[in-house]
């Protein structure tokens, strides 16, 4: 096995490991706990929680921005293709008809 790839495999379970643990830690305590949660504590409970779904959703988003823009792009081209064809195209014509009308 290279080096490399023991190194990226070991980075995988390193990540995922930390990821699993440091989501895990708030079950441990009250605290995080919604149904003990009351008044302000209920309020700032559920501020976290619209702040991490607006995370996930923007990362959502941009994540698939960049592929809608790739597809935008290629469709312009190929438009812009065809219209400099159909314009070549009705350009030769007219000129055909001139030529054919003298």
């Amino acid at each position: 096995m290279e080096p490399q790839l023991g190194v990226k495999i070991g980075c995988f379970f390193a990540l995922l490991i930390l990821t699993l643990v440091c989501g895990l830690i708030p079950i441990c305590f009250k605290w995080f706990q919604i149904d003990a949660a009351t008044g302000r504590h209920r309020r700032v409970l559920s501020l976290l929680g619209c702040t991490s779904a607006g995370v996930f959703l923007g990362a959502g988003l941009m994540h698939m921005t960049a592929e809608a823009l790739e597809g935008i792009d290629s469709e312009i081209q190929k438009f812009k293709m065809q219209n400099r064809t159909e314009r070549e195209g009705n350009a030769s014509d007219d000129a055909d008809s001139a030529q054919g009308g003298i």
